[in-house]
Protein backbone atom coordinates (compact mmCIF):
# COMPACT_ATOMS: atom_id res chain seq x y z
CA UNK A 1 0.00 0.00 0.00
CA UNK A 2 1.84 3.24 -1.21
CA UNK A 3 0.79 6.12 1.15
CA UNK A 4 0.48 9.24 0.34
CA UNK A 5 2.58 11.92 2.27
CA UNK A 6 2.37 15.43 2.74
CA UNK A 7 5.56 17.13 3.25
CA UNK A 8 4.93 20.92 4.30
CA UNK A 9 8.39 22.10 6.14
CA UNK A 10 10.36 25.16 6.79
CA UNK A 11 13.04 26.68 8.54
CA UNK A 12 14.81 30.17 10.07
CA UNK A 13 17.76 30.71 11.83
CA UNK A 14 18.39 33.67 14.26
CA UNK A 15 20.99 35.67 14.50
CA UNK A 16 21.26 37.66 17.74
CA UNK A 17 24.30 39.73 18.41
CA UNK A 18 23.67 39.85 22.10
CA UNK A 19 21.66 41.67 24.82
CA UNK A 20 20.54 38.66 26.90
CA UNK A 21 20.89 37.85 29.92
CA UNK A 22 20.20 34.38 31.84
CA UNK A 23 16.89 35.98 34.72
CA UNK A 24 17.52 35.66 38.01
CA UNK A 25 16.67 32.26 39.66
CA UNK A 26 16.95 30.38 35.71
CA UNK A 27 16.83 26.89 36.40
CA UNK A 28 19.76 25.11 36.45
CA UNK A 29 20.96 24.23 32.70
CA UNK A 30 20.67 20.27 31.74
CA UNK A 31 23.39 19.53 29.56
CA UNK A 32 23.66 15.89 28.19
CA UNK A 33 24.86 13.98 25.29
CA UNK A 34 21.32 12.24 24.92
CA UNK A 35 17.90 13.36 26.72
CA UNK A 36 17.05 11.12 29.89
CA UNK A 37 14.01 8.14 28.52
CA UNK A 38 11.53 10.57 30.52
CA UNK A 39 12.12 13.35 28.13
CA UNK A 40 11.63 11.64 24.85
CA UNK A 41 9.22 9.52 23.37
CA UNK A 42 10.29 6.73 20.47
CA UNK A 43 9.79 9.75 17.49
CA UNK A 44 11.42 12.12 19.71
CA UNK A 45 14.35 9.83 20.79
CA UNK A 46 14.48 8.57 17.08
CA UNK A 47 14.86 11.90 15.24
CA UNK A 48 18.09 12.54 18.04
CA UNK A 49 19.73 9.57 16.52
CA UNK A 50 19.35 9.95 13.26
CA UNK A 51 20.05 14.29 13.27
CA UNK A 52 23.11 13.20 15.10
CA UNK A 53 23.97 10.39 12.53
CA UNK A 54 23.88 13.14 9.97
CA UNK A 55 26.01 15.37 12.07
CA UNK A 56 28.54 12.58 12.38
CA UNK A 57 27.85 11.47 8.75
CA UNK A 58 29.51 15.23 8.20
CA UNK A 59 32.36 15.29 10.49
CA UNK A 60 30.33 17.30 13.20
CA UNK A 61 29.90 16.70 17.00
CA UNK A 62 26.40 15.23 17.62
CA UNK A 63 23.92 17.52 19.31
CA UNK A 64 23.52 17.44 23.04
CA UNK A 65 20.35 17.48 24.62
CA UNK A 66 19.24 21.11 26.36
CA UNK A 67 16.30 20.60 28.10
CA UNK A 68 15.70 24.41 27.79
CA UNK A 69 15.67 23.93 23.87
CA UNK A 70 13.32 21.02 24.16
CA UNK A 71 10.81 22.89 26.20
CA UNK A 72 10.52 25.37 23.57
CA UNK A 73 9.82 22.66 20.61
CA UNK A 74 7.22 21.16 22.97
CA UNK A 75 5.52 24.61 23.21
CA UNK A 76 6.21 25.59 19.71
CA UNK A 77 4.70 21.56 18.63
CA UNK A 78 1.95 21.78 20.96
CA UNK A 79 0.58 25.41 19.72
CA UNK A 80 1.18 24.00 15.74
CA UNK A 81 -0.97 21.55 16.86
CA UNK A 82 -3.63 23.93 18.75
CA UNK A 83 -4.01 26.23 16.51
CA UNK A 84 -3.55 23.44 13.33
CA UNK A 85 -0.79 25.76 11.70
CA UNK A 86 2.30 24.74 10.83
CA UNK A 87 4.75 27.88 11.31
CA UNK A 88 7.35 29.62 12.91
CA UNK A 89 5.49 32.41 14.30
CA UNK A 90 1.71 31.94 15.75
CA UNK A 91 -0.13 34.82 16.26
CA UNK A 92 -2.74 34.66 19.13
CA UNK A 93 -0.54 32.07 20.87
CA UNK A 94 0.65 32.80 24.25
CA UNK A 95 4.33 32.45 23.06
CA UNK A 96 4.08 33.27 19.25
CA UNK A 97 7.36 33.46 18.30
CA UNK A 98 10.93 31.80 18.47
CA UNK A 99 12.66 34.54 20.64
CA UNK A 100 9.73 34.77 22.93
CA UNK A 101 10.31 31.03 23.64
CA UNK A 102 13.28 31.74 24.50
CA UNK A 103 12.87 34.40 26.93
CA UNK A 104 10.18 32.32 28.53
CA UNK A 105 12.55 29.31 29.39
CA UNK A 106 15.38 31.65 30.13
CA UNK A 107 17.72 30.45 27.48
CA UNK A 108 20.29 33.41 26.81
CA UNK A 109 21.41 32.70 22.97
CA UNK A 110 24.07 33.57 20.61
CA UNK A 111 21.95 31.37 18.05
CA UNK A 112 19.03 30.22 17.93
CA UNK A 113 17.34 28.11 14.40
CA UNK A 114 14.31 25.93 14.46
CA UNK A 115 12.52 23.13 12.06
CA UNK A 116 9.15 22.61 11.86
CA UNK A 117 6.94 19.85 9.81
CA UNK A 118 4.02 18.54 9.39
CA UNK A 119 2.10 15.71 8.30
CA UNK A 120 5.09 13.30 7.96
CA UNK A 121 4.20 9.63 9.27
CA UNK A 122 7.37 9.02 11.17
CA UNK A 123 11.04 10.09 12.50
CA UNK A 124 12.62 8.73 9.70
CA UNK A 125 10.55 10.41 7.04
CA UNK A 126 10.93 13.82 8.77
CA UNK A 127 14.69 13.31 9.16
CA UNK A 128 14.83 12.34 5.31
CA UNK A 129 12.19 15.94 4.31
CA UNK A 130 14.31 17.68 6.83
CA UNK A 131 17.98 16.73 5.30
CA UNK A 132 16.08 17.45 1.66
CA UNK A 133 15.46 21.22 2.09
CA UNK A 134 18.07 23.18 2.12
CA UNK A 135 17.47 25.54 4.83
CA UNK A 136 16.73 22.59 7.61
CA UNK A 137 19.79 20.98 5.68
CA UNK A 138 21.79 24.22 7.04
CA UNK A 139 20.45 24.07 10.65
CA UNK A 140 21.00 20.54 11.13
CA UNK A 141 24.76 20.67 10.13
CA UNK A 142 24.88 24.18 11.21
CA UNK A 143 28.51 23.67 13.07
CA UNK A 144 28.01 27.01 15.43
CA UNK A 145 24.85 25.45 17.05
CA UNK A 146 25.87 22.56 19.80
CA UNK A 147 22.41 21.59 21.55
CA UNK A 148 18.70 20.71 20.70
CA UNK A 149 15.33 20.34 21.91
CA UNK A 150 12.95 18.03 19.96
CA UNK A 151 8.84 17.72 20.30
CA UNK A 152 6.30 15.51 18.13
CA UNK A 153 2.84 16.71 18.59
CA UNK A 154 -0.23 15.28 17.27
CA UNK A 155 -3.54 17.89 16.57
CA UNK A 156 -7.41 17.27 17.01
CA UNK A 157 -7.05 16.48 13.34
CA UNK A 158 -4.84 13.62 13.47
CA UNK A 159 -2.03 15.67 12.04
CA UNK A 160 1.53 15.11 13.69
CA UNK A 161 3.55 18.57 13.91
CA UNK A 162 7.27 18.47 14.67
CA UNK A 163 9.69 20.61 16.06
CA UNK A 164 13.44 20.80 16.56
CA UNK A 165 15.04 23.98 18.33
CA UNK A 166 19.17 23.83 17.68
CA UNK A 167 20.73 26.64 20.17
CA UNK A 168 24.31 28.16 21.33
CA UNK A 169 24.13 29.42 24.56
CA UNK A 170 25.55 33.48 24.40
CA UNK A 171 28.34 32.73 26.77
CA UNK A 172 29.15 29.98 24.42
CA UNK A 173 30.33 32.29 21.53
Amino acid sequence: MRVSKLFIATAVTLLVGGGCVVPVGAPPIARSTAPNSRAYGAAEARIFDLINAERRHSGLPPLIYNEQLDRMAKIQAENMARFQKMAHTIPGAQLPTLGDRARYVGYPYGRLAENVALGYPNAETVVEGWMNSTGHRRNILDGSVVETGIAVARSSAGGLYYCQVFGRRLSSL
